[in-house]
């Protein structure tokens, strides 16, 4: 019986040391993104975008100029009398692009310069010594008196382009004083643009011409001596 008693205790201990235990949970590691030996990861570049450099707003109506100067052309017969007996003059009126001088200063290479409604892309930029601010090489720019930018062409001379026709009445005490020959200037008044033989000369360019408007009416031609 005794004999029996310990068989069973025996087989007891056999089946416990032979029961399983549940292994102990594993973390799982977070997958590690590789990168190649030397490099180091960085937010993409961004892309901005070039500014934009336009011209300062300017109006001139043509249909009814406000008084003031206007640069201009002329063509022989333009000045003639109309059906209602008053002296008219069909002028070309011109001007040119101005840019504000903080936009000047900060332009760097990249940016865009419109003029005369053209996109003209910076890719290089000077400034000398001698004043003004130089775009890719050849288109310069100078300041005004007060203080605004314009493209210069030779003698400095503003780069004009035309705005379109315009016809004004001309002031019966309008005078045309040309200068265009040093030391040589000449009075002219409305009846000489009439008639032929008065020597008037019609080399008018926005160059060398400048009509100053009154009360609606040109009052005053200026022609200048240009090297």
């Amino acid at each position: 019986m005794k004999k029996l008693f310990f068989a069973l205790l025996a087989l007891c201990l056999i089946l416990a040391g032979c029961s399983k235990t549940e292994p102990a949970p594993t973390e799982t590691a977070a997958p590690v993104t590789e990168t190649t030996a030397g490099e180091t990861a960085s937010e993409p570049e961004s892309t901005a975008e070039p500014v934009i450099v336009s011209p300062l707003s300017q109006t001139i109506n043509l249909d009814a100029p406000e008084d003031g100067t206007l640069a201009v052309s002329l063509a022989q017969g333009d000045a003639y009398v109309d059906d209602e007996g008053a002296m008219q003059m069909k002028v070309t009126v011109y001007t040119y692009d101005l840019y504000d001088l903080a936009d000047i200063g900060a332009l760097a290479p990249g940016d865009i310069l419109v003029l005369q409604g053209e996109q003209v892309t910076v890719n290089s930029l000077d400034k000398p010594d001698s004043g003004g601010v130089i775009v890719n090489g050849a288109l310069e720019l100078r300041t005004r008196e007060d203080g605004v930018y314009y493209v210069t062409e030779a003698n400095d001379h503003p780069d004009y382009y035309a705005l379109g026709e315009a016809v004004i009445r001309v002031s019966p005490d309008f005078l045309f004083t040309d200068s265009s020959v040093p030391g040589e200037e000449k009075t002219f008044y409305p009846g000489d643009f009439l008639v032929e033989g008065t020597g008037i000369n019609y080399d008018f360019t926005p160059y060398n011409t400048t009509i100053r408007i009154e009360n609606g009416k040109i009052i005053e031609m200026h022609r200048i001596y240009i090297p």
